[in-house]
């Protein structure tokens, strides 16, 4: 660990005790009182720190919500993971649990299916916005600032000839994703590789993650794509039951 970093993470514990002013920081740190107001400034400009009326520095809102989306994502993986595992066995498929985390939606968990091709994926990668299930149906779910600001950034990579490669006709597709309550994957970012996702229930809109079920085969079959949905929509729900978050209606296909 680099020293400013173990100083920022001093300032942090220290903190943790009680407000300081920038005077009792300094000493803490043993360093002079400007030194210490530069250690600081990144911190609070992060929203880890906050200078009160008082002038004294105290732990900020955001290291709250760091600790939270910490705890939510501990808590999720433990809980669906039953089912998960459930769901796995029943559809002879992988299944996915993916997550928001700092402006990425990762893969939080995996359950190998029986296929005899292994996917790209992996637990605690990154995965392609504009092509995973998960992620399209985790965007679609977002408050529009929240996604606005998660594309704005987004290269739109072609990986096969299904790949949405145009930001305003990915849109689109979010908004239909929206409506309907769930969104695919049909070979876009793996040839044979296809995917249905369902969003978590979460009526506080907070949790962002979805459950997605994999299945390699040659070809989309709407019949079978139906059967597979009311399975990952049941996996969603009783995870959302199982946290104790309150379930909102997903449309279902008709």
């Amino acid at each position: 660990m680099s020293k400013t970093v173990a100083k920022a993470v001093h300032v942090l514990e220290t903190l943790a005790g009680a407000p300081k002013t920038i005077a009792e920081l300094a000493r803490e740190l043993g360093v002079h009182s400007s030194t210490a107001l530069r250690m600081l400034q990144p911190l609070a400009d992060g929203g880890l720190i906050a200078r009160g009326p008082d002038g004294r520095y105290r732990l900020g809102l955001r290291l709250v919500e760091l600790g939270q989306q910490v705890l939510d994502e501990m808590d999720l993986r433990a809980v669906a993971r039953p089912h998960l595992i459930s769901l796995a066995d029943a559809a002879h498929a992988t299944v996915h649990l993916a997550q928001l985390v700092d402006d990425q939606i990762v893969y939080v968990d995996k359950i190998e299916g029986a296929a005899s091709i292994r996917t790209w994926s992996r637990i605690g990668r990154a995965m392609p916005l504009h092509t995973a299930a998960a992620s399209k149906v985790i965007l679609a779910g977002l408050p529009a600032e929240h996604r606005d600001r998660l594309l704005s950034t987004h290269t739109f990579t072609r990986y096969t000839e299904h790949t949405i490669t145009d930001e305003a006709e990915f849109r689109a597709h979010l908004a239909e994703v929206a409506r309907l309550g769930y969104a695919t994957d049909q070979a876009e970012f793996e040839p044979l590789v296809h995917c249905i996702g369902v969003r978590i229930p979460d009526v506080t809109g907070q949790l962002a993650a979805a459950v997605s079920l994999t299945t390699v085969r040659a070809g989309a079959d709407p019949a079978a794509l139906k059967q597979l949905l009311g399975r990952v929509h049941d996996t969603a729900t009783a995870i959302a039951t199982a946290l104790g978050r309150p379930p909102r209606k997903i449309p279902r296909t008709r």
